[in-house]
């Protein structure tokens, strides 16, 4: 676990070295455990596809009485509740916890220009927090994918024109 804090925010992840053949990267958002195994297979299908290794980013937002490098919560304990809910999946995925104030912030600061990101929602026919952090990504110029996570077993991809 390393641990790297900078003004405004600081992370921590169980990332390992890419390997050669794994040259590009395929970022899942954490939302919710449920919408974040549906995010993580559809992650998987892509990756498979693109020879790309996947990183799950979980923004961990610390309250403003806290310094941001000191969360309510330990670090380590942290890591292992989200490394376990990637394990339940059954998929090989490094995960990057972003302490922060802000998660759009942390996001940009994490994220390089153009990376593809995964993120599992709940449709639902009123716009909610996760899909207008979607927009936005997508606005900042990232590779979006939204991954309907409410119903069937595998989930389905929607397209960004159907949560415009």
């Amino acid at each position: 676990m390393n641990i790297a804090p900078s003004p405004g925010r600081s992370e921590f992840s169980d990332r390992r070295e890419c390997s050669d053949n794994a040259r590009f990267e395929v970022f899942v958002l954490f939302t919710t455990a449920q919408e974040t195994m549906f995010a993580l297979r559809n992650a998987a299908d892509l990756a498979r596809q693109l020879n790309a290794r996947i990183e799950v980013i979980v923004p961990e937002v610390v309250p403003y009485p806290l310094p941001v490098d000191r969360p309510p919560v330990a670090p380590v304990f942290l890591m292992n509740r989200y490394r376990a809910i990637v394990q339940q999946a059954g998929i090989d995925a490094d995960v990057r916890v972003c302490l922060c104030r802000e998660p759009r912030a942390a996001l940009g600061a994490t994220l390089k220009p153009g990376s593809l990101i995964v993120i599992g929602v709940r449709r639902c026919w009123w716009l909610t927090r996760k899909t207008q952090l979607a927009r936005w990504l997508e606005a900042q110029g990232y590779r979006v994918v939204v991954v309907d996570g409410s119903g069937g077993a595998s989930g389905s991809r929607l397209t960004h024109s159907s949560w415009k």
